[in-house]
Order: C-alpha cells, then structure tokens, then sequence
C-alpha cells in the first residue's frame, strides 16, 4: 500500500491505542499511577461512567474520545468526501442508539443527541448547548477531518470549524487551538514530514496566545530526550495554585501532546507511553500526542501486538458504535480519500478544458 495508507493506518491505530490504554488512569495524579503501576505500559480494564452503569470495560477498550472519532469516520466513509457538521449529525441519528451510550459516552453527547433529533436547531448550531467550554474534542477526537484533508491544510482548517460546532459554541477555545492541532496533523500526513516541520506547521497556524502557550511547553520539551522525565514539570505547570486549568481543556492537551511529540522525536509507542503516565487526562492527552505520531511515522512504528489487542476487545464490545477493526477503518478513510481526488481530478479537467475553449 502507499505511504499515505500506512500512515493513516498508523494514525487511527495510535489514537485508539493510546485512548485504551489512558483510560484505566483517567483522572489519576502521577503519584497514584506510579505507586500502583510504576510505569504503565499495557492495557487494563477499566470502570467509567460510574454514575449511571457498573459494566466494565475489557482491556483494550477505547472510550468516548474515538466513539466520536469512530462517527466522524463512518460519515466520511459512507460519502466518500468532505463531511459537514449536518452530515454528521445524520450519522447520530442512523448510528446511535441511547440506550448503548450510557455506557460508553459523557451525558453531553447523549444530550446533544436529543436535541439534534428534535430537528430544531441547525446541526452547526448544536454546540451551543454543551455545558463544557474548551473541551480538548477537536484534538482528542477529530482525526478523521484531517485525514481526508491530508496535506489540505486550508480544507482542514475549514472542516475543523464547520464540524467541531457540533461539539462547541464559536466562541470556544477549541478552536483556535484545534487549527493549530489539525492543521500540524495534516501535515503530519504528507512524505516529506519531519518532526521539525509539524511543530512549525502548529506554530504557524496558532494564534498569537495559543502559540504562546505552545512555546512555553515546547520550551520544556526542548530539554528532555526522555518524553515520561518532563512529567513532573509539567503537573508543576497544570496544576499550581495559579492556574486552575480544567484537565479536560483543550489548552492543556494541545501544549502537552506537541511537548511529547517533540520530546519522543515522533515515535508513536514513546508518545504514547508516556502521555499515559502523565497523569489527569490520560486517554485525551494518550490519542492526541499519539494522533501526531501516527501520522508521522505510520502503522510499521506501532507494536502489532497493540493493535490487536484493541481490535479484539472492539469486536466483543457489547456497546461501541462501531465494530470494525483499525485496518477496516484505515481502508475505508483511504478508499474516501480516494475517491475525493478522483472528484478533484475530473474537476480540474473540466476547468481546464473550459479555459481552453474560452481562449478559442
């Protein structure tokens, strides 16, 4: 296959990798992760959502960061195109089923859900009823927008806030900081890539005080070879008596998973690691530095055992919008792809052919 192919390979596989191997220590500080694990570096079962279930996850399980990815991908999949925040919303309405969200999503997609099946409020529309501000979803779960744009910045950019107003009113944060996140990622997909170039193409595309949050966390990085020694540091820069960062935000994410990009020099299994280990946002921070090194460096850089680990605990999961494995889902966004440059192709030569008849 392409090398494109492998590195959408690697991507979709390393944002599910590192979302089910983060979400047994979501929320935990570092000291608990290392008196219970010292390192943890496999996956475990896990118990979220305690409020409204008991089941337990099974180890490899992936949570509601990729139940959204998994809805992105299976919209562009069945169009074979650029998506928009009204296709996907149909894809909720086909796909979802209530009942099964429960267990497997927060109680906002279940309630942006219902309003979107009252077919009241415009899809682009929906965002303004989540309760959470700043949420880190368009980094954590928005993979698939520059899959099918990959190299497309511009489009990228484009997708990211015609679809992310789904999940987030305009005036959110998620934004800003999503361009500079979805645009260094798609790069990321492009074969001359470095690890260099993706940083850069972050910064360039970060607004004046998102780049400089980026900077100030770069600048951490820059001082490390070992992504899992900056920990400490950084719970020093998140957690202080002066900033009252929510874990969740997607200022945090963002500074983070680029400082553990730069600081594993691209390797998607040091990425991944150590965001795990980094405590308060595992799963978010684990996909989201995993998302860049996986597009970076493709599916060879991955350990294969991983990736089967997630697919198996994918196709006996009683709940998950989607039961295909990583590969299904890798060659259907590259099938997508595809076929956008076929439409691209026959649009180019249409024009072209008009502007040669003009010139008659």
């Amino acid at each position: 296959m392409s090398q494109l192919y492998e590195k959408i390979f690697g991507c979709i596989a390393a944002t599910r990798i590192g979302s089910a191997m983060g979400a047994p220590v979501e929320g935990w500080g570092i000291a608990k992760i290392k008196d219970t694990y010292g390192v943890l570096d496999h996956f475990e079962p896990y118990h979220h959502y305690s409020q409204v279930t008991e089941w337990v996850h099974p180890a490899g399980s992936t949570e509601d960061g990729i139940e959204r990815q998994k809805l992105m991908c299976r919209c562009i999949i069945e169009k074979q195109d650029r998506v928009t925040a009204e296709d996907l919303v149909a894809t909720w309405i086909e796909v979802l089923d209530p009942a099964k969200m429960i267990c497997m999503t927060e109680k906002f997609d279940r309630d942006l859900l219902a309003i979107a099946k009252s077919q009241i409020t415009p899809a682009a529309e929906l965002g303004r009823f989540c309760k959470h501000l700043h949420l880190n979803t368009t980094a954590r779960s928005f993979h698939a927008i520059p899959i099918i744009n990959a190299g497309d910045i511009p489009s990228t950019i484009q997708d990211l806030y015609d679809v992310g107003r789904v999940y987030q009113p305009v005036i959110s944060d998620s934004f800003p900081f999503g361009a500079a996140y979805n645009a260094a990622t798609s790069h990321a997909f492009t074969p001359d890539a470095t690890v260099e170039s993706v940083i850069q193409t972050a910064l360039d595309y970060a607004a004046p005080a998102v780049q400089k949050l980026i900077k100030r966390d770069l600048e951490v990085a820059e001082r490390y070879d070992d992504p899992l020694a900056m920990r400490d540091e950084f719970e020093s820069l998140y957690v202080s008596k002066d900033v009252a960062y929510d874990q969740s935000r997607i200022h945090e994410t963002v500074g983070k998973s680029l400082a553990i990009f730069l600081a594993a020099n691209g390797d998607p299994r040091k990425s991944i690691v150590a965001a795990v280990n980094f405590g308060r946002d595992t799963d978010c921070l684990a996909a989201s530095a995993a998302g860049f090194a996986g597009a970076f460096a493709g599916v060879e850089a991955i350990p294969r055992e991983w990736i089967e680990a997630v697919d198996a605990a994918t196709e006996g999961h009683p709940y998950t919008n989607s039961h295909e494995t990583i590969e299904e889902t890798a060659d259907g966004m590259y099938q997508a792809f595809k076929s956008k440059v076929n439409r691209m192709k026959k649009y180019v030569m249409f024009a072209e052919n008009a502007i040669s008849d003009s010139s008659r």
